[in-house]
């Protein structure tokens, strides 16, 4: 099985690069931001998910070695976990958004998914309490073992979310679809998924709506 950091990293370079390496051609002149999502908010999770992950090594770094009691260096662990918690807390606050809007446009599939990624967002948070007070090396490491598998988690359904959004080539009048996967075909880690494609309608997409492709 391979190794949670070792998965997060080939997770990260996945979720974060090539997926949104080449999103769908849009008109700049939209007047709502609503109507890019959750494209608008993909690429916000992109960047804060990067920083999620080298925040995650300055954390680390802070709280090795366990044994140190000076003052700098708890200023250190003390500056590490609230960054990497703030970070954390800025993801949740975007899926929760997302989730929010899905409510809104009645399309209870996207406030499913958006609500699975704004709770494993807090489960990161709660990793990062647990590493911040743990008091001996045993402690540090068990706590730091399970941020991993919470980051690893939280990247998984990102990419569950928006894998392959890039890659959807709609033609101009069609609206970009996430489409449910089946139960069989989701992937260790993901709650719930979808595979991203283009459809004639708003009313033909079984799973939750990207933004319209403009006419020329």
């Amino acid at each position: 099985m391979m190794h949670p950091r070792c998965l997060m990293a080939w997770l990260t370079v996945a979720a974060l690069s090539t997926t949104l390496a080449a999103a769908p051609k849009r008109s700049p002149h939209s007047t709502k931001a609503s109507s890019e999502e959750p494209f608008r908010s993909f690429r916000m999770l992109d960047a804060k998910l990067t920083l999620l992950t080298n925040q995650q090594d300055g954390l680390k770094a802070a709280f090795y070695p366990v044994q140190a009691g000076s003052r700098s260096m708890a200023a250190r662990r003390t500056t590490a976990s609230r960054s990497m918690n703030s970070t954390a807390a800025g993801i949740g606050r975007i899926a929760g958004g997302l989730e929010r809007l899905y409510q809104k446009r009645h399309q209870p599939f996207g406030v499913q998914m958006f609500r699975v990624l704004r709770v494993r967002a807090e489960d990161v948070q709660r990793g990062v309490n647990a590493v911040a007070e743990a008091k001996t090396p045993n402690a540090v490491d068990l706590a730091a073992m399970r941020l991993d598998e919470r980051v690893v988690s939280l990247v998984v359904q990102f990419q569950a979310a928006s894998g392959g959004y890039g890659a959807a080539r709609c033609s101009p009048g069609a609206w970009t679809c996430c489409e449910p996967k089946r139960s069989k075909d989701l992937l260790q880690s993901e709650r719930v998924a979808c595979i991203w494609g283009c459809v004639p309608t708003a009313g033909t997409c079984t799973g939750f709506l990207g933004p319209r492709i403009r006419r020329p």
